[in-house]
This record gives structure tokens, C-alpha cells and sequence, in this order.
């Protein structure tokens, strides 16, 4: 399969190449909220909309109705429920992670419309799941999937191989490596 889709995870908003982002047609996330002041969120949204770049605020409803976003990500370890959130507005699209089936079943049930699966290939964390096991644990769920986890150059060409529409890496947005352009 192709992948159609990537995301980069994002600590800090400050030290980004929006070109590159822009050339890779990336969809950022941002997992922690760090110390910068409410502005440099505003500036850094009003960025990414001028450059088409797609923006998620990670377990944040605050940041997220603040910012005026429709990009949700819940981490694997939220548990809460954000039915109602698509009751206030249709138009949000919330994502979520997962490293297990119970994490996959609980972020269907939390309204998510895509699922990152952590992590596909060995990294430094340890454990993973490489493709055999990937791809039992999405059979027969009808959700989108994107791998994430130990992607590099080495190995993205065998994401073709599983059953993901997209791939999401957290140290390649600041690496900048060529393969990711398109």
C-alpha cells in the first residue's frame, strides 16, 4: 500500500523548517505542551494555515478551543471519552495512539477516525511489533492505521508492506532526511 499520509510529532513549536514540512506534506502533532506563551501558539497556527500545514493538539481541549483547531490526537494513555466533542463541532477529526488490541478498542470507542500504532520497528524503546504482527492486530478493524515507531530510511520502503496509510516519526521533522520529500 501507499502511503498517503505523514506526521511528524512535535515537542516544540519553535525551530520547525516549514518548507520542509511543507515539501513532505506532513500533518504535525503536538504532543506537550511546553512553556511558550498562548501568542506563540497563535503565531505558530497562523504559520502552519498560511503553508497548508495541518495541525494536531495532543489531550489539550483547552489549547485545541483556544487555537481554534479541528485536530484532536489523544495518546495512547488518555481514557477519556470525547464523544461529546463531535456534538459541539462535526467538524473535528480526532486521532489516537495505541500499542495493543485494548488500546486499539478504546480509541474506536473514544471517536477516533485514524490509529497510530506503535511501534513497527525496533528503536530505542523497547519492543515492537515489525509487519507480521502489525498487521494481525489491525485484520479485520475497519479503521485507518498509521505506523509509527523506529521508521528511517532503512526501512520505510516496507511500510508498503503494511496495512497503514500513513507513517508518523518523532525525530525526523528536525532531521530534515530526503527520502520523506515527495
Amino acid at each position: 500500500m501507499l502511503i498517503k499520509e505523514k506526521y511528524f510529532y512535535i515537542d516544540n513549536i519553535h525551530f520547525l523548517d516549514f518548507n520542509y514540512i511543507k515539501k513532505t506534506k506532513a500533518k504535525l502533532i503536538i504532543r506537550k505542551v511546553e512553556k511558550s506563551q498562548f501568542s506563540d501558539y497563535l503565531e505558530f497556527v497562523k504559520v502552519c494555515k498560511n503553508n497548508n500545514i495541518t495541525v494536531y493538539i495532543a489531550n489539550n481541549i483547552k489549547l485545541l478551543f483556544k487555537l481554534k483547531l479541528n485536530h484532536f490526537y489523544l495518546s495512547a494513555y488518555n481514557k477519556r471519552k470525547y464523544l461529546s466533542l463531535k456534538r459541539i463541532n462535526k467538524k473535528i477529526n480526532i486521532i489516537g495512539g495505541a500499542h495493543n488490541i485494548n488500546q486499539i478498542k478504546e480509541k474506536i470507542n473514544q471517536g477516533c477516525s485514524k490509529i497510530i500504532l506503535s511501534r513497527l520497528f525496533k528503536s530505542e524503546k523497547s519492543g515492537f511489533l515489525d509487519v507480521v504482527k502489525f498487521n494481525f492486530l489491525t485484520l479485520g478493524i475497519n479503521k485507518d492505521f498509521v505506523a509509527l515507531g523506529g521508521i528511517n530510511k532503512k526501512n520505510y520502503k516496507k511500510l508498503t508492506m503494511v496495512n497503514c496509510v500513513g507513517a508518523a516519526m518523532k525525530s525526523e521533522a528536525l532531521r530534515k532526511p530526503k527520502y520523506l520529500k515527495i
